[in-house]
């Protein structure tokens, strides 16, 4: 049996935080994943997009569950003969919030500590004050490594974080999305105690970040009638026009063009049925998930979005409550138990 079984959510979600895992490059982290899901799975596989899949089998309809592996990070671009190298980002970040974030480079020898260093505003003049930083103008101090040469163009670097809880609340990186891995892992949990005509798909998929096609592979490969797509979305934030969707009140359920309206109700159903809390999100078109995708696939899948709430999004630590997860694995498998 895994080690994670002793683990509860909160120890969950710091263990998925901790392991890197950019995208195209989520091998070390989906089989830490995979070492939990084979206790409640009768069968783990790995689609040619490098995505994990886990099945649940059974005799009715069949139902996948998707939730991205990969987070965003950088990699090396340019390396100085005097121990400093430039990055490109991987995935959505604003280069404003890595100045002076500590990173470790992953080179084949190993990891290697790097600062991102930016010019102290005694020496800034007024017009370079006022800029905001961008690639061009950040920079990562190796030097403290002595075999800081070990690194090569197109290392990937990853920002040194460490997720730490409060309460209910969880500070970490990554939870995009590796809060909705985690979702699953535990709707697998509670599902592999029920009997249930559905065969459930549990899909960890690879390089959502950058627009890859992890989930839409999988979703083929898979042959799904049903798909839940499980992302993170904007949590205690004002956006005018919106309703407001607050960490602590339960996923958020989408409704929109983007999903079938009929499977979202069945959502919907299974949350008043088993006394779930949930939100409502509106999305009027594209979702930037991997639902945009799933639902496309061979003839089209029947596909919803659920989403936790989460503050801080694409910043090195990201802020969300873990019952919002716990919540999230309930509604997952209580609306797979429904499928008749």
């Amino acid at each position: 049996m895994s080690s994670f079984n002793s683990l509860d959510t909160k120890d969950l979600l710091l263990k998925v935080t901790s392991i890197p895992g950019p995208s195209g490059y989520e091998d070390e982290v989906l089989e830490e994943i995979k070492n939990v899901m084979k206790d409640y799975s009768d069968e783990c596989f790995k689609t040619a997009m490098g995505s994990l899949v886990c099945v649940k089998k059974g005799k009715g309809p069949k139902i996948g569950f998707f939730a991205h592996a990969d987070q965003i990070a950088f990699l090396v671009t340019k390396i100085y003969e005097d121990g400093f190298i430039r990055l490109s980002g991987v995935g959505g970040w604003d280069p404003k919030v890595i100045a002076s974030q500590k990173v470790w480079v992953h080179t084949k020898n190993g990891k290697l500590r790097g600062i991102v260093g930016f010019m102290p505003p005694h020496l800034q003049t007024t017009e370079e004050s006022k800029k905001v930083p961008d690639y061009d103008h950040l920079f990562v101090d190796v030097t403290m490594n002595s075999n800081w040469k070990d690194i090569s163009i197109g290392d990937l670097v990853t920002v040194d974080t460490k997720g730490f809880v409060n309460g209910d609340i969880v500070f970490a990186p990554a939870l995009d999305n590796r809060a909705s891995c985690v979702a699953i892992i535990k709707a697998a949990e509670l599902l592999w105690k029920m009997n249930i005509d559905a065969e459930v798909y549990f899909v960890f998929s690879t390089q959502e970040e950058i627009g890859g096609p992890g989930a839409k592979s999988a979703a083929y490969i898979s042959e799904i009638e049903y798909g839940i797509v499980i992302d993170v979305t904007h949590g205690d934030e004002d956006i005018p026009g919106f309703p407001k969707i607050k960490i602590g009140d339960g996923p958020a359920i989408c409704v929109g063009p983007v999903t079938n309206k009929k499977f979202v109700e069945h959502i919907k159903n299974a949350a008043r049925k088993y006394n779930i809390k949930t939100q409502i999100e509106a999305i009027a078109g594209r979702s930037g998930t991997d639902t945009d995708d799933v639902q496309l696939t061979r003839i089209g899948v029947k596909t919803g979005l659920v989403s936790i709430p989460q503050k801080y999004m694409h910043n090195p630590y990201e802020k969300l409550c873990a019952k919002d997860v716990e919540d999230t694995a309930k509604l997952l498998a209580f609306s797979a138990a429904e499928l008749q």
